[in-house]
């Protein structure tokens, strides 16, 4: 086993400028002002630590997590379209709660899913309202389009519809219904709600309960499970949307990892919606 001060985990370099697709031409420049030893230990440190320990028990969770990032990447392959930018943004967003997690900044990787599932969500409405004027007004930012009025149009939208009735057939729930009295909220609904209690630090999610009481970060494998298992969630509904808005879409190769875990099982409502949208479909 490697020590905290040996193996590949501890060496540090900079990358050449040809493993970035864009960059400046000519010899970097050298440093303009270098931190200062202390300085430097004092803010990675902890995370340093953190992070081999993460990565000493779960390697296959890291594993996952970074694969499902990277097929979210491969799907901006298509036109610049509404549901283009919403990809970039969460697979943005993936990478920040993943290296997050890692670390042990287990409230802000469950904020960045909370964005994540934001963006996907409002991508995807404007996507298959075929809004263009809009969807480009939004990615300007010049109008807000907020996640629960994305969530109640795209439940009349005619291809949503039909995944929402299988739903209530197959198993009385739905992706993006409202709360009602007796039912619990949709999927992508109840979703962000658990994940906005990352976003606001409320008590049982601030981090201090998710460090157990210490000032962090430090390594609580409890709370990286439970980060761990939001982050396949988010994963899972990601591609739920990504079908509906690319329905010729093949089922990326790495959902295996979603339905695979050695600890993390998938809620109910993924296994139907995938059983629905890519088997049933044939891709």
């Amino acid at each position: 086993m490697n020590s905290p001060n040996t193996g590949f985990r501890y060496r540090r370099a900079k990358l050449p400028p040809e493993a970035f697709a864009l960059h400046p031409e000519g010899p970097e420049p050298p440093p303009r002002d270098i931190v200062e030893e202390e300085v430097w230990r004092g803010i990675v440190f902890l995370p340093d630590d953190v992070s081999i320990r993460t990565s000493d028990d779960y390697g296959t969770e890291l594993r996952a997590m970074h694969e499902l990032w990277g097929s979210v990447i491969e799907i901006c392959t298509e036109d610049r379209d509404a549901f283009f930018y919403a990809v970039l943004d969460v697979a943005d967003n993936l990478q920040a709660a993943l290296f997050n997690a890692l670390c042990g900044f287990y409230r802000v990787s469950g904020s960045c899913l909370r964005a994540a599932v934001e963006v996907a969500v409002v991508g995807a409405y404007l996507q298959l309202e075929k809004d263009t004027k809009e969807a480009i007004r939004w990615r300007e930012g010049k109008v807000e389009v907020r996640f629960g009025n994305a969530c109640d149009l795209l439940i009349k939208n005619s291809k949503v519809k039909t995944l929402e009735d299988y739903l209530r057939r197959e198993m009385d729930y739905s992706v993006f219904q409202q709360r009602q009295p007796g039912k619990e909220s949709g999927w992508a609904r109840r979703l962000f709600d658990e994940l906005s209690n990352f976003a606001h630090a409320r008590p049982s999610h601030s981090e201090g309960a998710l460090w157990e009481g210490s000032n962090g970060p430090v390594f609580i494998p409890r709370s990286f499970s439970h980060v761990c298992a939001h982050y396949l969630d988010t994963c899972c509904l990601f591609f739920v949307l990504a079908k509906l808005c690319r329905p010729k879409m093949p089922a990326p190769s790495t959902a295996r990892w979603l339905f695979r875990s050695r600890n993390i099982l998938p809620s109910k409502v993924a296994v139907y919606c995938f059983e629905h949208l890519y088997e049933k479909s044939g891709s």
